[in-house]
């Protein structure tokens, strides 16, 4: 990544943010942070950080009993040294290829009525996150549980085994094993004009909260490149963060990005104008909600994202082969016009 003086140091969204009592971040790799002037922008504009995999199970444990936990501390000690508060992602993961690769085998062999030896697992991996990262004061307790087609339980051998006490668990759990924490459901769906997925979610989040769950916010990953240039449903929207609110649920806007792949036209600066008012335009909707009390992308520039990496799915990708450009600085670390959309849509949120 091209190394550029930072261009305007006097400005930082996270103060933006937290002048409407709100709280602004990013995800966290050793490898993006790396760079110099990537982590000196990072630390200018984030109050908050999250390790993009390095509290992941899968990453964590990636063989039964054997902990790597070298991302996971240099994490924690980054944290630490620049007084940055750390959201943890994530305790457990309804998807068979974010979990542990061993943990899904043996589910896989397991019947039914042998399901305490998953659970037993679920307890020791949440007693040792509590036991060994007792700084992190909130935790995304379950990813991804609903499946978007469907509007149910994702079906997978946790899902089998367990049934709705796989949600159960996580957060029951995680209240015991970190009682401190603030517990966040986090899930993928925003303003598509489909509503099977959000319309799943509250279902869940009712009858979890109904059963007594520990459930203290919302997590909306707003990954909204996929409604880009697609239909979308804004009063639904509306009334989806509505209920929301009326469950007295907390909303985490969790790993905001925009991809521009839906964007036939090759011109960057074009691709970059209609992001930034997609962005806006999902913004000025959500930060009107006042139980909104957190924005965190998934990068500050288009060089380190995920997005722009080999192993990203090439479905996902430009077809014309063009790197992506979802995030509110650009490859050399130049501000676009996203960051623009995101100044101004913090201006304009309701103070907290």
């Amino acid at each position: 990544m091209p190394s550029i003086a930072l261009a305007d140091e006097s400005f930082s969204l996270a103060k933006l943010a937290n002048s409407r009592g709100l709280r602004f971040g990013s995800a966290v790799s050793r490898r993006a942070m790396g760079y110099r002037d990537y982590s000196e922008l990072s630390f200018l504009h984030c109050d908050t950080l999250v390790g993009e995999n390095a509290f992941k199970w899968r990453h964590m444990e990636p063989r039964e009993r054997r902990h790597d936990r070298l991302g996971a501390d240099w994490t924690i000690d980054l944290a630490r040294r620049k007084n940055k508060r750390l959201r943890g992602h994530c305790f457990v993961w309804n998807h068979h290829d974010r979990m542990p690769f061993w943990l899904v085998d043996q589910a896989s062999g397991l019947a039914k009525r042998d399901a305490r030896e998953i659970t037993r697992k679920m307890w020791r991996h949440g007693s040792f996150l509590g036991r060994e990262f007792p700084s992190i004061k909130c935790w995304d307790a379950m990813n991804e549980a609903v499946d978007p087609a469907t509007g149910k339980l994702r079906e997978t051998e946790f899902t089998r085994l367990l049934g709705g006490r796989f949600f159960d668990l996580a957060f029951r759990i995680q209240r015991q094993k970190s009682p401190e924490a603030r517990l966040v459901y986090n899930e993928t769906m925003s303003w598509e004009a489909e509503p099977t997925h959000r319309n799943g979610v509250l279902r869940l989040l009712e009858r979890g909260l109904a059963r007594g769950l520990p459930i203290d916010a919302l997590g909306i990953q707003s990954h909204i490149g996929k409604t880009l240039g697609r239909p979308r449903d804004e009063r639904a929207w509306r009334d989806f963060l509505t209920e929301v609110r009326g469950m007295g649920l907390d909303v985490v806007l969790s790993e905001f990005d925009c991809s521009d792949r839906n964007i036939s036209n090759t011109d960057p600066d074009y691709r970059d104008q209609r992001v930034a008012e997609h962005c806006k335009a999902y913004l000025d909707i959500t930060l009107d909600f006042p139980n909104v009390t957190e924005l965190i992308v998934w990068s500050l520039a288009d060089g380190p994202s995920y997005m722009n990496r080999d192993s990203y799915p090439p479905w996902r990708k430009r077809i014309d082969g063009q790197a992506l450009r979802g995030h509110p600085f650009d490859h050399k670390l130049r501000p676009k016009p996203m960051l623009t959309a995101l100044k101004n849509s913090l201006a304009n949120a309701p103070m907290r």
